[in-house]
């Protein structure tokens, strides 16, 4: 796809802009780089951190269970959970209150009896104070006692004094029925239940059990995490959240100012109720993949407002139920890297703004030498050859490519020079001087020759050597292979130079002899170029094979080009001269005239190109030209060929394909015959027959002397005067009797002619008649319409032909009827449609106006076109003087003899002095003696008579007739029989 201008921009600033490019690339990876490094530093410390988190909760965590661990040991092994009453259970009270006072952690121990009874010892912190409905004041510890379904509470100072008891609520329990109770019995440890919420303080904790060794006492520990979120708020640093919870994201403990209140609560929350929406968004994640619990997890949560989180999970220890969570901002968490990317960024601008200037120079001084390769080559490509410098760089790729362009434009403009030198030489031999002259020049070489390929071998056509012809051309042995399509490279040594071309002359010392077969478009051989190179280096010789190469090529394409285009016009040639002479063999009335035709329109040519002064100064036909006035005049009656030959040949009025005067001589001598025996038949004795034969005497010479005069109308010699048609008529009403049908024996066309009706037999017919069967109708595809194509503007005949004997023998003037002169006269249209069909070269165009214009007139009176003077080209007006004086002057036609040279020329001038011909150019006829050298060449010793030219000449002044004066009467028939043929 072509860019537009606006899309284009100059090498220097593509440099420039490709350095800046890189530059800021690299700058851009190096600040991307060193960003993704602070990240994940930022996350290694948040990592490290996370992991210290995690040993401090998990050590908090052990810490926190192991006293109660020992302390239910210590206390399965005593007396305890063997107590059966109350005041033995109280006797343990300073052990038990003591067990609480070590451990903040520790809410409540409780013994659970296999038949119901429940024991239970609380420390009152202000928490659980307010949890309960009343204590006395200085209350600080708490007895909760069940036995036999009586239970109370009973409220202790902080010396263990009893301040006050009182009966529990009425409720039902049962600490059978509890989860510690059930676990602690099927586990044979300590067991642990989930993190619940505790019932009375309202804390998140969980119970820690053991069963008696009989199984029938359960004691339990209430372990309260409180001290694990206080711990999580100590350690927590600004912008990140811990967490702590069970597999069933279950909050346990995190930082207490984010803890929710558990007043109203039966069970612990999920960590989605935490106040942070991260948590939700967490709780969700931990709920779709539960396998984020397996082992530890780094993942990035999105907010649906756009904050983004990096969140960190992993079990506080290998079989812990408990996960600790690290949730950090990533802007909180990347701040450090993103602040560091902005600062690099800045560097970066500032050290690209500072190098801008220096990158701008070096592209621009990079780009000077490819500036100026880009004017060598627009010079190429407005085919601007000459010799320029050509410019230098330090870059190996441009100073290559600039001494590699001065190389194509020498090579480039002598292979355009040789192109066009050979597209502009038509002469054959001076094309092979051209091809040979040109090869030397553009592969520097001190000289050549040229073979031809003729009758297989390797003729010599020319040899050139230092710039000069050699007379002797040799080498055709040592070119044998290249017959065979081979390249010849040899090195030029002595040995072989005195072998095969002493003939050059003096040994020139080393060189290469390269010869290239030149093949024509079949790839056959039809020459060679042998080209003689002087010492160079092997890369030089490769380029100059290689140019010699592509002019042989070219030259080879020239010559045979030249061979083909002379061997074509020859057959042209011989082509027109074949149908020039098919149509004079064709009828002995048209003779030699396709062939002497050409002579005169050349002679008469020659002699107008020859004024320097007049109305033919400007007169100086190409070669081309030259060529279509040739071809034009052996082609200007071509379309004789579809004139039927018995319209052509027409001696007689009556003749058609046969003279039909037979005919009527044989009607006549029926006549005869018919008076003859009607004579007979009244006269049957000798003197009878005798007395017949003197009565029909009369009768018979009148017969013939009305044949003779009909014979005589036949000839076309005598002009038909009124009084011979009305003599012609008298005769035709002569009758004879037919008692034959004149339909027998006929054709399907001319039976259609006569019609379906017959007469009845025997019937009277008249002598001569003009019968409806007579009259042949002309096709549709015979008709010219008045505005047809080629201009043409001649009066159509109604009918093809119209054979009627009277019709014919009526006939004014001359043999032809107005059907049968159309039908001669049509063979120039004819000419013209034939020759308007061939699809002839640009330089012979006006073939078809050259030939088809020779039966105008000068005054617009000819045909077919109706063409003034001023309409015609000069080298039709020539063929028109030329076919009238061949055709006055013919010998060689049956039907007139051939006039001499002042009858001809007489009759010429009268056609000049009425506008017929062109006056001037019979006037060049005249003096030229044109007339002269055609008849010393073609007419017999008795034409060529004595010519007195002043006679012919118009009086000095005076203008030639006008088209309106009459022409000279011509008596003779054949001499309208004359005027129609030419």
């Amino acid at each position: 796809m072509r860019l537009n201008g606006s899309q284009r921009r100059p090498f220097y600033v593509h440099i420039a802009t490709l350095f800046i490019c890189l530059f800021t690339l690299l700058g851009t990876l190096l600040i991307a780089q060193h960003f993704q490094q602070s990240r994940a530093q930022g996350m290694a410390h948040e990592y490290h951190n996370f992991q210290q988190y995690r040993e401090q909760l998990a050590l908090a965590l052990t810490l926190n269970e192991r006293p109660a661990r020992t302390t239910l040991k210590l206390l399965r092994a005593g007396q305890l959970m063997q107590a059966d009453d109350l005041t033995a259970r109280l006797a343990f009270l300073p052990q038990l209150v003591e067990v609480l006072a070590s451990q903040h952690g520790y809410g409540a121990i409780y013994v659970g009896y296999g038949n119901g009874d429940f024991f239970l010892v609380r420390t009152l912190t202000e928490s659980v104070k307010a949890q309960l409905d009343s204590t006395p004041p200085g209350s600080s510890l708490l007895v909760q006692s069940l036995s036999g379904g009586q239970g109370k509470y009973l409220y202790y100072d902080a010396r263990q004094r009893l301040l006050h008891q009182q009966p529990m609520p009425d409720y039902q329990f049962d600490p059978r029925a509890r989860l510690w109770y059930q676990q602690a019995l099927r586990s044979k440890g300590i067991a642990s239940t989930a993190p619940y919420l505790f019932f009375t303080t309202k804390e998140p904790g969980m119970t820690l059990a053991i069963a008696s060794p009989d199984g029938q006492a359960v004691i339990g520990i209430d372990a309260s995490v409180d001290r694990l979120s206080r711990l999580i708020g100590k350690m927590r640093q600004e912008g990140t959240q811990l967490v702590l919870f069970d597999r069933h994201a279950t909050l346990l403990a995190t930082d207490p100012a984010q803890l929710p209140s558990y007043e109203r609560l039966r069970v612990l929350p999920k960590i989605s109720a935490l106040s942070d929406p991260v948590f939700t968004l967490l709780q969700r994640r931990l709920s779709a993949e539960p396998d984020l619990l397996k082992g530890r997890h780094e993942l990035t949560l999105n907010g649906e407002n756009g904050g983004e989180w990096q969140v960190n999970l992993s079990s506080l220890g290998e079989g812990s139920p408990f996960y600790l969570g690290l949730i950090i901002s990533s802007e909180r968490l990347f701040a450090n890297a993103t602040r560091e990317a902005w600062h690099n960024l800045g560097s970066t601008l500032l050290a690209l703004l500072l190098l801008l200037p220096v990158i701008w120079l070096v592209a621009r001084r990079t780009a000077t030498p490819l500036l100026a390769l880009t004017r060598e080559a627009e010079r190429i490509q407005h085919f601007d050859f000459s010799n320029g410098e050509a410019p230098h760089s330090a870059i190996q790729e441009i100073d290559d490519l600039s001494r590699t362009m001065s190389g194509m434009r020498l090579t480039l403009g002598n292979f355009m020079n040789m192109g066009r030198a050979l597209g502009a030489e038509h002469n054959f031999d001076a094309l092979l001087e051209r091809v040979l002259g040109e090869t030397i020049a553009a592969a520097g070489a001190e000289g050549g020759a040229l073979y031809l390929v003729e009758e297989g071998q390797l003729q010599p056509a020319l040899a050139f050597w230092h710039g000069h012809p050699l007379p002797t051309i040799e080498g055709e042995r040592l070119l044998r292979p290249v017959l065979h399509g081979e390249r010849l490279s040899v090195a030029l040594e002595e040995g072989c130079w005195q072998r095969h071309l002493s003939g050059w002359g003096a040994y020139p010392g080393k060189g290469r002899l390269v010869a290239e077969p030149l093949r024509n478009h079949s790839q056959e051989v039809t020459g060679c170029l042998l080209i003689l190179l002087p010492p160079c280096s092997p890369d030089e010789l490769a380029a100059r094979i290689s140019l010699i190469e592509a002019l042989a090529g070219t030259s080879a394409s020239a010559i045979e080009n030249q061979r083909l285009l002379a061997e074509q016009k020859r057959l042209l040639e011989s082509f027109i001269e074949l149908i020039a002479g098919a149509i004079d063999a064709k009828s002995p009335y048209t003779g030699g005239h396709c062939q002497r035709v050409p002579e005169l329109t050349r002679l008469l040519a020659e002699a107008a190109a020859a004024e320097r002064e007049g109305p033919f100064a400007g007169f100086n036909p190409s070669e081309q030209e030259w060529e279509a006035i040739h071809i034009a005049s052996w082609l200007h009656d071509c379309g004789k060929v579809t004139t039927p030959e018995f319209v052509v040949d027409k001696a007689t009025k009556l003749e058609t394909l046969y003279d039909r005067i037979h005919e009527i001589r044989t009607r006549f001598e029926v006549l005869k015959r018919d008076a003859h025996i009607a004579t007979l038949s009244e006269q049957l004795s000798e003197q009878q027959r005798s007395l017949a034969r003197t009565a029909v005497a009369p009768v018979w010479a009148e017969l013939d002397a009305e044949f003779s005069f009909v014979a005589e109308c036949n000839q076309g010699e005598e002009w038909m005067a009124p009084e011979r048609l009305e003599q012609l008529q008298r005769i035709a009403t002569r009758s004879w009797l037919r008692t034959l049908d004149d339909r027998l024996g006929l054709g399907a066309e001319e039976r259609k002619r006569h019609g379906d009706l017959a007469a009845p037999l025997p019937c009277r017919e008249y002598l001569l008649a003009d019968r409806p069967e007579h009259k042949i109708p002309r096709p549709d595809n015979d008709r010219l319409e008045a505005d047809n194509s080629w201009g043409f503007k001649v009066k159509v005949p109604a009918c093809l032909y119209d054979r009627g004997e009277l019709y014919n023998l009526s006939i004014g003037r001359g043999t032809l009827s107005e059907e049968e002169r159309y039908k001669i006269n049509e063979h120039i249209i004819q000419t013209i449609k034939m020759l308007e069909r061939l699809p002839f070269p640009r330089h012979l165009q006006q073939v078809p106006e050259i030939a088809g214009g020779h039966h105008e007139k000068m005054d617009g009176s000819g045909y077919p076109r109706g063409l003034s003077r001023a309409q015609m080209s000069v080298p039709a007006r020539i063929m028109a003087i030329a076919d009238i004086f061949e055709a006055l002057t013919a010998s060689d036609r049956p039907y007139k003899p051939g006039k001499s040279l002042s009858q001809s020329l007489a009759i010429m001038s009268q056609m000049a002095n009425v506008g017929h011909i062109d006056p001037e150019l019979f006037a060049l006829f005249l003096r030229s003696r044109i007339w002269l050298q055609y008849g010393q060449r073609f007419l017999s010793e008795a034409q060529c008579d004595e010519v007195n030219l002043a006679a012919f000449r118009p009086p000095q002044g005076e203008e030639p007739a006008s088209p309106s004066r009459p022409a000279p009467a011509i008596r003779s028939g054949r001499a309208s029989r004359r005027q129609i043929l030419s």
